[in-house]
């Protein structure tokens, strides 16, 4: 079988049905390489971490990833294009993230009180001029727009975006141009 998600492991391996659950959940086809049952893909497994007990690793598009949260496995599963996570609010970094090959993009944030800033957006200068940015912000800001709390950009290009509806002109108290 040949695909781009193998997954190495033993079905008795808690750990193991755990992502096949979330293989499952995310609706991707993927290798189930069972190396308790199968002198092949132990040896596989062998050669991609050096033992055939080291399980669960996934193999996505011939790399390794061994053990991950599913935040990992989202993570890598996007940048190889196999899966869209969506928006990602990573709190503890203060950034909103699309995974994405080449690179991740991200709003960075930071709270002054009660307010939200978003000071910066940052996407892969081999993507600029794509209408990516301008894409991401909207999709940050159409997340924002039911927040309670208020919300100010800093950025010049976040409020050239914001700038362009009436409802986030009024969100972000921007004057209207």
């Amino acid at each position: 079988m040949s695909t781009a998600i193998v997954l190495f492991g033993e079905i008795r391996c808690h750990k193991t049905r755990y992502y096949q659950a979330a293989m499952e959940e995310r609706g991707l086809k993927y290798e189930m390489a069972e190396v308790d049952k199968d002198p092949v893909a132990a040896k596989r497994l062998a050669a991609l971490t050096g033992s055939a007990n080291k399980f669960p690793t996934f193999e996505i598009n011939g790399r390794k990833l061994r053990n991950p949260t599913l935040p990992e496995l989202d993570k890598a599963l996007a940048r190889e294009g196999l899966y869209d996570p969506g928006l990602v609010h990573d709190k503890e970094s203060q950034r909103f993230v699309r995974h994405m090959a080449p690179s991740d993009a991200f709003v960075s944030y930071a709270w002054h009180g009660e307010h939200m800033v978003l000071g910066h957006i940052e996407t892969d200068p081999t993507l600029r001029g794509s209408g990516l940015g301008a894409r991401f912000a909207t999709e940050v800001f159409e997340h924002l727009e039911s927040a309670p709390h208020e919300v100010r950009l800093t950025c010049p290009f976040l409020r050239r975006v914001g700038a362009t509806r009436p409802e986030w002109r009024a969100k972000f108290q921007l004057k209207d141009t």
